[in-house]
C-alpha cells in the first residue's frame, strides 16, 4: 500500500501552506482532509492502522483526496469521488483509487475552538492517540498542537494574552528531546490565537514565550510535536488570516483610538481584555511582511519538519 502523510486542514484559509510545499519537494504523498466538509470529515480515520481510499490529484504531484465511496469499484460519477468541489483539487480519474496506510499525521489551525466539540474532533483525537501507541509521528499546528493535547488528557484554557504577529520564542531544555530548531536557543514565530493547551501527561514543555507560557511540547521521546505557534505560513496564508476581524488585532488608528478613550482596560463580550500586549498592530505585520520575516523563518520550519520527518524516514 501506498504510504501517505494524513493533512487534517479545518479551514479553507488555515491552509498546510509552506508544509505543503516542503513534503512535494522531498517527493512525500500526503492525503488531505478539508474537515470542513461534512462527507470528509466523515472519513477522518480513528486509528492508525486503518486504510484510507484515495484517490490522486489532477496536476499536483504527491497530492491526494480521500476517495467519498467505500468501494473496491470505480465510483459511478465524479462527485461521488470528489471530496471538494474546488476544480483544482479534481483527481486525476476514478479508476485509479488505491489504499493507502497512514506513516504520519499532520493537523493544521482554525478559528474554532477545541472546546467546541465539533463531531469529527474525536475521530481526530482517537487517531492521534493510536498514533502515538504505533510510535507513528503526529505533528499539530495551534489548532491541531491542541487537539494533540486534548488527546492525551490536556486542557485548552484562555491564552495568558491572546496573541497576533511575531514574537520571540524560547527553547528549553528537556531530557530526551529531539533537535526539533537546529540547535537554536531563541527564533521569532508567528501566532494567531485566542486560546492555549496546558502540557499533558506524559509530555514535557520545549518551548516558551513572553506573552503565552506553553508554546510547544513534545510527547514522550517520540517524533510527536505540538505548536501554539505558526511555522508553516507564508505571506498568502498571512493575509488570509488577518483579512477578517480578530481579538486586539488593530490598526495603529483604531489602538491609538482606544487607547485615546481610556478603554484598554475594558473587555470584550466573552470577557477578554480589549488590548493584549502579544498582538501586533496591523501595520506593523505588514512591516513584518515587507522585511522578508516569512523567508527569515523558512530555516526553523526546514528544522521542525526534517526532525519531524526522520521519524518514519528510515
Amino acid at each position: 500500500m501506498r504510504p501517505v502523510i494524513v493533512m487534517l486542514l479545518h479551514e479553507e484559509q488555515d491552509t498546510g501552506a509552506y508544509m505543503i510545499k516542503y513534503l512535494v519537494t522531498r517527493g512525500m504523498d500526503f492525503v488531505m482532509f478539508r474537515c470542513w466538509e461534512e462527507r470528509v470529515a466523515s472519513l477522518v480515520p480513528k486509528a492508525a492502522g486503518e486504510t484510507i481510499r484515495c484517490l490522486p490529484v489532477a496536476n499536483k504531484p504527491h497530492h491526494y483526496v480521500p476517495c467519498l465511496v467505500n468501494s473496491t469499484a470505480a465510483p459511478s460519477t465524479e462527485s461521488e469521488s470528489l471530496v471538494t468541489t474546488s476544480t483544482s483539487l479534481a483527481p486525476v480519474s476514478s479508476n485509479v483509487a488505491e489504499d493507502c496506510r497512514i506513516r504520519a499525521v499532520a493537523s493544521f489551525g482554525g478559528s474554532m475552538s477545541v472546546n467546541d466539540e465539533l463531531s469529527y474532533f474525536e475521530s481526530i483525537r482517537s487517531l492521534m492517540r493510536s498514533c502515538l501507541e504505533k510510535r507513528i509521528p503526529v505533528i499539530g499546528h495551534c489548532l491541531g498542537g491542541q487537539l494533540l493535547s486534548s488527546a492525551l488528557g490536556g486542557r485548552i484554557v484562555l491564552s495568558e494574552n491572546i496573541e497576533v504577529g511575531w514574537y520571540e520564542m524560547v527553547v528549553e531544555e528537556a531530557e530526551d528531546v529531539k533537535d526539533w530548531f537546529g540547535g537554536r536557543k531563541r527564533f521569532d514565530a508567528f501566532h494567531i490565537h485566542t486560546d492555549s493547551f496546558t502540557i499533558p501527561q506524559g509530555a514535557r514543555r520545549i518551548v516558551t514565550g513572553a506573552y503565552c507560557a506553553n508554546q510547544a511540547f513534545q510527547v514522550g521521546d517520540q517524533f510527536a510535536l505540538g505548536m501554539q505557534f505558526h511555522p508553516e505560513v507564508d505571506e498568502d496564508k498571512v493575509r488570509s488570516l488577518i483579512s477578517s476581524q480578530f481579538p486586539t488585532l488593530y490598526t495603529e488608528e483604531e489602538l491609538a483610538d482606544i487607547l485615546r478613550k481610556g478603554a484598554e482596560g475594558a473587555k470584550t463580550p466573552d470577557g477578554r481584555p480589549l488590548v493584549s500586549p502579544g498582538s501586533m498592530t496591523r501595520e506593523c505585520i505588514e512591516k513584518c511582511l515587507r522585511e522578508g520575516r516569512i523567508e527569515q523563518n523558512r530555516p526553523i520550519a526546514d528544522s521542525i519538519y526534517d526532525t519531524w520527518c526522520s521519524g518514519f524516514l528510515f
